[in-house]
């Protein structure tokens, strides 16, 4: 997706943490909590990632129209994201779901898409230049 528009790169990762990524300090702890209660559960395997705003409801929609969809969760969005002179993708095609590492880790991501919005509204505007 990131492909199809023009984005910076801080953009395109903000964008991502909605969906898919994390902070390498994120996953760093993960592992750590993986070690420590690997005795007790033995294997198995967890997608780690920042937890996701939406919910299956929302796959049909994230496909047409993505922006409309955040701003239902992040009414802020829009604004800050045209102070940065930034853009949002908009289709998002796949939602990676942390909850499972959630429940039987423990364990959540400490960074995510609310996280970098408040980022953004430290920054100065943008869209004027």
């Amino acid at each position: 997706m990131a492909h199809l528009i023009v984005q910076s790169e801080p953009n395109t990762k903000a964008n991502e943490f909605l969906f898919r990524r994390l902070t390498v300090e994120d996953a760093a702890d993960s592992h750590v909590v993986a070690l420590r209660e690997a005795l007790e559960l033995g294997f198995d395997t967890f997608i780690i990632s920042a937890r996701t705003p939406f919910s299956p409801d929302d796959c049909e929609e994230l496909m047409v129209d993505a922006p409309s969809v955040v701003a239902r969760y992040f009414p802020e969005f829009p604004e800050l994201y045209a102070r940065a002179g930034w853009t949002m993708f908009q289709h998002i095609d796949r939602v990676y779901d942390s909850a499972k590492a959630q429940r039987r880790l423990g364990f959540q991501c400490r960074v995510g898409f609310k996280e970098k919005l408040a980022e953004l509204q430290q920054l100065p505007d943008l869209s004027a230049k």
